[in-house]
């Protein structure tokens, strides 16, 4: 009886300076902009009628897409909201990174952040947020596009900051400024007001003081040699 051959394990691809981190802004051709185009429309659904509660035909027929077509895109209903949401948050990491390099990488989020929220046909965060939380599958695909979210900004910091992007600094800063941004996007009302978010993530970012956000020392100066400890029995 001839023995069965195992393969070996394929390795999982590391999110190193090697690698394109997620959420770019290439240009979209053909499926892709196809893709991005029904992710809009079923998202422009979602805000009007503030609930995801939808059929697949349903959501196909508002795409102008066959059921077909539409699961070729997208093997589940909540996946159709990955490329829209994708595509903003993309936004928000293009724009920190032509922030000038004069500014601190504080000041560039919460620069990059207000400058998301008033662009022509910018994402209305406040109502898809609460659409997003709706159901359990739909949160599931909101947190893995926030994973890529924190992947993509520990690689814009690392830039900033001349650091490895899987530096343990880096992926902090990284998770650090996906938390931020989203806490400052679900604020609650106050008074009646929704605050700037972009005024509310600098009031975060200050709460943890500019270490993480500021270029490392450690190269500053000459490093200092640790003088070797004298045993005591060579005392005098």
């Amino acid at each position: 009886m001839p023995q069965r051959v195992r393969r070996p394990p394929q390795e999982r691809p590391a999110t190193g300076a090697d690698q394109e981190p997620p959420l770019t802004l290439a240009p979209r051709e053909g499926r892709d902009q196809a893709m991005l185009e029904a992710s809009l429309a079923v998202i422009t659904l979602f805000l009007r009628e503030r609930t995801s509660d939808f059929s697949v035909k349903e959501l196909a027929a508002h795409a102008g897409l066959s059921e077909r077509t539409f699961y070729r895109y997208f093997p589940r209903k909540e996946d159709a909201i990955r490329p829209a949401v994708d595509a903003s948050l993309a936004r928000i990491v293009s724009d920190m990174r032509a922030v000038p390099r004069g500014k601190t990488l504080r000041e560039a989020m919460v620069e990059a952040l207000s400058r998301s929220l008033t662009e022509e046909n910018a994402m209305n965060w406040e109502n898809l947020l609460s659409v997003l939380n709706e159901t359990d599958s739909l949160r599931a695909v909101w947190l893995q596009i926030l994973t890529n979210a924190e992947i993509a900004l520990a690689h814009a910091a690392a830039e900033r900051l001349g650091l490895s992007p899987d530096s343990q600094r880096a992926r902090l800063t990284g998770a650090v400024l996906v938390t931020a941004g989203r806490l400052a996007l679900e604020q609650p009302s106050s008074a009646g007001r929704k605050r700037d978010p972009g005024e509310v993530l600098a009031e975060y970012l200050d709460l943890l003081g500019p270490t993480l956000f500021e270029e490392p020392a450690g190269e500053r100066g000459p490093k200092r040699r640790s003088q070797p400890r004298r045993s005591r029995q060579g005392r005098g």
